[in-house]
């Protein structure tokens, strides 16, 4: 067997190195490519169940002030329920609406407990809005601060301001936690009657 016809029928040790390092490259290229989509996806389905829980539950809370208006706001180790003078706002972070109450809780086993927003500020604390000791929000988000500014003038007005971010799951990378944190404010004036 000849030689020369050897050689020209295998690739050099050169020629396959050459080969696996751009093979490589375009590997690391498509998988940075798949891993970049998913966090886009992820922050995408983070960002829709957060502002689907701000909307219903400002929804609730709005519905429910226009309707029956708003009794007062309390601390929430304080009972006393308290309403501002004339021109003057007050601030609390439970709300009374027809003896009804809006707060923020933190799960505790199976069950919530009444908390200071304090309690809610690290970022593994499962907290949450809640009506009456039902939580008016799903598993996808926790509540890290709420407060509830009654200012009365001529009509009285509520102002809700909120901090919400993505709960803590298995495949939710902390960096999307963070980046997803969303602070949220919106007014809400009684119904006045036209008579």
């Amino acid at each position: 067997m000849n030689l020369k016809n050897l050689s020209s029928e295998w690739f050099t040790l050169i020629e396959i190195l050459v080969s696996i390092t751009i093979f490589s490259i375009i590997l690391v290229s498509v998988f940075q490519i798949y891993i970049t989509a998913t966090d886009i996806n992820a922050k995408t389905d983070i960002t829709r169940a957060v502002q689907q829980n701000i909307k219903s539950s400002i929804e609730k809370i709005a519905e429910d002030v226009r309707k029956n208006g708003f009794d007062c706001v309390q601390d929430w180790y304080l009972w006393s329920c308290d309403l501002p003078p004339l021109n003057e706002t007050i601030v609390w972070n439970r709300l009374k609406i027809d003896g009804n109450t809006y707060g923020l809780w933190q799960k505790s086993w199976t069950w919530y407990v009444l908390v200071d927003a304090t309690e809610c500020d690290d970022i593994t604390e499962k907290c949450t809005l809640v009506y009456n000791r039902k939580p008016i929000m799903n598993s996808w988000v926790d509540v890290k601060n709420i407060q509830f500014f009654i200012s009365d003038t001529l009509v009285k007005k509520l102002t809700v301001v909120m901090t919400i971010q993505p709960a803590q799951w298995k495949w939710i990378k902390p960096n999307l936690i963070k980046d997803n944190r969303f602070h949220f404010q919106t007014t809400i004036s009684e119904r006045t009657n036209l008579n």
